[in-house]
C-alpha cells in the first residue's frame, strides 16, 4: 500500500498554532533553570557548596533525560496510532509532567529536589521530543525558516511570560511568594499549578487541531511495532544513519559548543545579579527583569532571523546572530549596575534570537524525514549535554575562585567571559557545515 499523503502546512497561522506548545515548554524551563531551582538550592545548601550542588542537580537531571532523548524518538518513529506517531506520547508526557512539577515546587529538601527535577526532565521530554518532530513532519521545506521563527517566537514569549511571573513571586506580590519560617527561602507552590494549567490547556489545543500523521486506525491509541527479534531491534535502534547525514552531525556539534556557553551563563544569572550588580535580596526580582530584557531583544532578532534564513541562507544568519551576541556579552558581564546590564542584554538577546531561528531552520532542513523523531532526540542532546557539563564545570570553578580579589563577583566575570570561547568554537565548526540549496518545489 502507498504511504498516506503528508498533510503539509503552508500558512503562518498554521505554524503559529502548531508552535504554541513551545510557549509552555519554555515558560517552564525559563523559570526553573535560572531562577526557581537556584533559589531553592540556595535555601537548602551552605553558601560554600552552592555552586557544585547546583551543578550536580542540573547535571544529574540532564543525564537521566539524555537516556530518554536517545530512546523516545526511536519509540515514536516506530509506533502506530489512530492519532499518529506523536500525539500519544505528548498526552502521556503532559499528564506525568504535571505530577512531577507539583512534586518539584513542594520538595522538602535537596535530594527530593534532585529527584523531582530528574522526573520533570524525563516526562517533559517524553512530550517535547515527539512534539518537536511534528514541525518537520508537517511543514514543507521551503517554509522551514518561517516555521522555525514561529517556534522561536513562542520559545521567547514563553520565557518572557515565565520570567514576569517569577519576578512577581520574588517581589512578594502574591503567587505563593511567602517565605518559609525555617529557611527564609521563597516558595513556588502556585507555580506548579500554573505549569499544569498551561500544559493541559495549550497541549490539548495543539493536539485537537494538528493533523494526525500518519494515522493507523487499526492500532487504536498506541501500538509499538518492534522488530522481529531483539537483535534486529537493537540494530534498528543503533542505525541512525549519521554517515549519510554528516552535515547534520556537524551542525549538532556546532550547536553543542554554542550551548555550552549558554548553560555556563543562564543557571548563574540569579547569583550574578546579587554578587556583581549589587542588587539586594529584597530586589532580586530584578534578575528576572534582566532575563526579560534579553528575551525582548531576542523576539525581534528571532522574527528577523527566521525570515532572513529563508532568503540569504541559514548559516549566514547564525554567524551574524552569534557575532552580535558576542559583541554585547562582554560589556554586560562587566557592567556595574542592573540597568546598564539590561541595556546590553537587549542587544545580546537580538543576536541570540536570530541564532535560535536560523539554527532550528537549518536542522529541519537536514533531518531525514523517515527518522524525524530520532533525529530530534539527537538534536535535543545538543542542549542536554551542555546542561550536564557546563553548570557542573562553572559551579566547580565558582567555588574554587571565591578566594580571588573580588570574590564571587570576579569568579562570575571570569566564568562568563570564558563562555564566549564556547561560542567561537561553535562558529568555527559551523564553518564546515554545507548548506544545500532549497528545492524549487516541495514534494508531498
Amino acid at each position: 500500500m502507498s504511504a498516506p499523503a503528508r498533510p503539509y502546512l503552508t500558512r503562518v497561522s498554521q505554524f503559529a498554532w502548531l508552535a504554541s506548545f513551545w510557549f509552555v515548554v519554555h515558560f517552564i524551563w525559563a523559570t526553573l533553570l535560572p531562577v526557581v531551582i537556584p533559589a531553592l538550592v540556595k535555601g537548602m545548601v551552605a553558601f560554600e557548596q552552592q555552586g557544585r550542588m547546583l551543578g550536580l542537580l542540573l547535571g544529574a537531571g540532564a543525564a537521566v533525560s539524555a537516556v530518554l532523548q536517545l530512546t523516545i524518538g526511536f519509540v515514536s518513529d516506530s509506533s502506530e496510532s489512530r492519532f499518529g506517531r506523536r500525539k500519544p506520547y505528548i498526552v502521556i508526557g503532559v499528564l506525568l509532567s504535571c505530577a512531577a512539577m507539583l512534586y518539584l515546587v513542594n520538595a522538602p529538601g535537596y535530594w527530593h529536589l534532585l529527584a523531582a527535577y530528574a522526573l520533570v526532565q524525563i516526562f517533559l521530554n517524553t512530550a517535547s521530543v515527539p512534539y518537536q518532530s511534528m514541525m518537520p513532519d508537517l511543514v514543507a521545506e521551503r517554509y522551514h525558516g518561517r516555521a522555525a521563527a514561529m517556534m522561536g517566537v513562542f520559545d521567547l514569549t514563553g520565557k518572557l511570560s515565565g520570567l514576569m511571573v517569577v519576578a512577581l513571586v520574588l517581589a512578594g506580590v502574591g503567587m505563593g511568594a511567602a517565605r518559609t519560617a525555617a529557611s527564609g527561602r521563597p516558595t513556588f507552590a502556585v507555580l506548579g499549578v500554573v505549569y499544569c494549567v498551561l500544559l493541559l490547556v495549550i497541549g490539548a489545543a495543539v493536539l485537537l487541531k494538528a493533523p494526525s500523521y500518519p494515522s493507523t486506525p487499526a492500532a487504536g491509541f498506541l501500538r509499538f511495532r518492534p522488530a522481529q527479534s531483539g537483535r534486529k531491534l537493537l540494530r534498528e535502534f543503533a542505525n541512525f544513519g549519521f554517515r549519510a547525514n554528516w552535515e547534520f552531525v556537524k551542525l549538532a556539534l556546532s550547536r553543542t559548543a554554542i550551548l555550552l556557553g549558554y548553560y555556563t551563563f543562564i543557571p548563574f544569572v540569579y547569583y550574578f545579579v546579587e554578587a556583581n550588580l549589587h542588587v539586594p535580596p529584597e530586589r532580586i526580582w530584578l534578575a528576572a527583569v534582566l532575563l526579560a530584557g534579553i528575551i525582548l531583544g531576542a523576539v525581534a532578532g528571532n522574527i528577523a532571523g527566521g525570515y532572513l534564513s529563508d532568503r540569504v541562507g541559514k548559516r549566514r544568519v547564525i554567524f551574524l546572530g552569534m557575532a552580535v551576541t558576542i559583541v554585547f556579552m562582554l560589556p554586560m558581564v562587566f557592567a556595574r549596575d542592573i540597568f546598564t546590564a539590561i541595556g546590553f542584554g537587549i542587544g545580546l538577546g537580538a543576536g541570540w534570537g536570530a541564532f535560535i531561528a536560523a539554527d532550528w531552520a537549518f536542522a529541519f532542513t537536514l533531518i531525514p524525514k523517515q527518522k524525524t523523531a530520532r533525529y530530534m532526540g539527537v538534536w535535543d542532546m545538543t542542549a542536554l549535554a551542555p546542561q550536564m557539563v557546563a553548570p557542573a564545570v562553572a559551579g566547580f570553578a565558582r567555588d574554587q575562585l571565591l578566594g580571588l580579589p573580588g570574590g564571587e563577583a570576579t569568579a562570575y566575570q571570569l566564568i562568563f567571559s570564558f563562555a564566549i570561547l564556547y561560542f567561537i568554537i561553535g562558529l568555527v565548526i559551523l564553518g564546515y557545515v554545507q548548506e544545500r540549496p532549497l528545492p524549487e518545489e516541495d514534494v508531498a
